[in-house]
């Protein structure tokens, strides 16, 4: 598999692309790792710009992405071991990381990559949640085939095998244990939240996330793309502060693009 093939499986699944450096994991350029795309053509379109990353290294802006990685290190701390402990302390099936796309670092750790499925919040972004293992979802992450001096980034398991987030991640991510089944994610808002947001508008401070949070249960629940963004204006008019309209309008396209995704996805790979 090749670069461009790489690229378009990552940016199928609503990964935000960017390039580095060959034999690097940094971009340079203004913006750094913000200079992704989910889009080929616009990617390649800034490679044009920029043609000293046309043989780069492939990364991915998780801050944009609906993704979430689990780093398991091995050059610093003994990641597999701490995680292996923390499964059989929280009685969850060891074998649970081969269940979704996996890809080994050139320092012989793991990335573990999972999908945010829409109208759901990602997991914080938590560095050493245990000794040797990060949770992800707001920094760059480097991806297969990119190459360092000591190895390069390759697949364990196919992409295809790609995964809504477990609620252990979350459990991870938090310090919590896990004592609810995996399919009762707990939502940052519950349908009440959602409900009194139409009622009252959207809270200062919260806007941005409850307007994406609402704008992605009504995509989930097949709400007409009209409809939705009929009901985002009116919810807006009715907060003390409301969005400007272009920022409402950028969460409304992005809420449909990702729930458009998820669809794509679930026909590709047959998932429900």
């Amino acid at each position: 598999m090749n670069r461009w093939e790489h690229i378009k499986q990552y940016q199928q699944a609503g990964a935000y692309v960017f390039m580095a450096l060959p034999n690097q994991k940094h971009n340079g350029i203004a913006g750094g790792f913000h200079n992704s795309f989910d889009n080929g053509d616009e990617l390649r379109q800034w490679i044009t710009q920029h043609p000293e990353y046309q043989n780069g290294n492939v990364g991915i802006d998780l801050s944009k992405s609906n993704l979430v990685v689990v780093d398991i290190d091995k050059h610093e701390h003994n990641g597999m071991a701490s995680i292996l402990s923390w499964f059989k302390t929280h009685q969850i099936a060891p074998d649970t990381l081969q269940d979704t796309y996996i890809e080994q670092t050139p320092t012989g750790g793991l990335h573990a990559f999972y999908l945010i499925p829409s109208g759901q919040d990602k997991p914080k972004h938590v560095i050493n949640a245990i000794k040797g293992v990060d949770v992800l979802s707001n920094a760059a992450v480097m991806t297969a085939p990119s190459a360092l001096t000591g190895g390069q980034y390759r697949q364990i398991t196919t992409f295809d095998k790609i995964k809504p987030v477990p609620t252990w991640v979350y459990d991870l991510a938090n310090g919590l244990g896990t004592d609810r089944p995996d399919n009762h994610y707990r939502a940052k808002y519950s349908l009440s939240d959602r409900w009194k947001m139409t009622i009252n508008g959207f809270d200062v401070g919260e806007r941005n996330n409850q307007a994406m949070s609402l704008a992605g249960y009504l995509f989930a629940i097949d709400v007409t793309p009209q409809d939705i963004y009929d009901i985002m204006q009116t919810v807006n008019e009715r907060s003390n502060e409301p969005l400007p309209d272009h920022e409402l309008n950028t969460v409304y396209m992005s809420a449909r693009r990702r729930e458009e995704k998820k669809r794509a996805r679930m026909n590709d790979y047959g998932r429900d």
